[in-house]
């Protein structure tokens, strides 16, 4: 299925599962309170597969994380890996950033900016900084598997993602927590739709909570910072 529809690795972590675990709550209250409808959307569960709901999910999740990026801007994301290069930036080590330029501007044949070119054209500057990230990417694509890039980076897209889905999210888990409170109301306690409704309300109400308290900017800067350490180390391994 994932092939079918041109989904990899990265496709299915990073942009798939958050949108899936943004709608699995509205999905969860349909069987608990409405089980004659969901078995007929089981029946159809093959034709909305195939009529792309999962494609046009991951895609969901792919534009709300690129709205993240533009509004955190150098704060996470390429833009971020390339303000680390700054040499007026001092979140990483010394000897590490010298080490990194040295084998950047080595291997690629980009001049990277001088404190003084920094402080004459800082946009100049921050987009030679980015075209050498750019590049180290691309360089570093053979290797980023067993290396474990791929798996940073799909960390940091999945909490960027997620991030993104966070107005939806809240939606949906606010939305079943009242829902399933209201129909919980008029069952009798110990029943098995009780006892199941009282889960749903239970797990959406932890849900919510996640959502407001875990799903923040820090967790996204955090995993993008992560990522940027990940992909300037391996200047030092080569």
């Amino acid at each position: 299925m994932n092939k079918m529809l041109g989904m990899d690795r990265y496709d299915r972590n990073a942009r798939l599962n958050p949108a899936l675990l943004t709608v699995l709550p509205a999905l969860l209250f349909v069987f608990v309170w409405f089980p004659a409808v969901w078995t007929q959307l089981g029946a159809i569960a093959a034709l909305v597969v195939t009529c792309g709901i999962l494609f046009a999910l991951s895609r969901l999740a792919r534009k709300s994380g690129r709205n993240v990026e533009r509004k955190l801007g150098k704060k996470i994301g390429r833009l971020h890996t390339a303000s680390l290069l700054s040499l007026a930036d001092d979140r990483l080590p010394k000897t590490m950033k010298t080490k990194c330029r040295t084998y950047i501007e080595t291997h690629s044949k980009i001049g990277l900016p001088s404190l003084a070119d920094e402080s004459n054209d800082a946009k100049v500057a921050e987009e030679d900084r980015l075209l050498a990230v750019r590049w180290l990417l691309e360089h570093t694509r053979p290797q980023s598997e067993a290396s474990l890039l791929l798996n940073e980076n799909i960390s940091y897209g999945f909490t960027r993602n997620l991030l993104g889905l966070k107005p939806l999210g809240i939606l949906v888990t606010s939305a079943v927590t009242l829902g399933s409170a209201y129909f919980l109301y008029d069952l009798e306690v110990g029943t098995t739709e009780f006892v199941l409704g009282a889960l749903l309300c239970g797990s959406a109400l932890v849900g919510l909570l996640m959502w407001v308290f875990l799903v923040t900017k820090t967790s996204v800067i955090q995993a993008s910072q992560v990522y940027a350490e990940k992909i300037l180390s391996l200047c030092l391994e080569n």
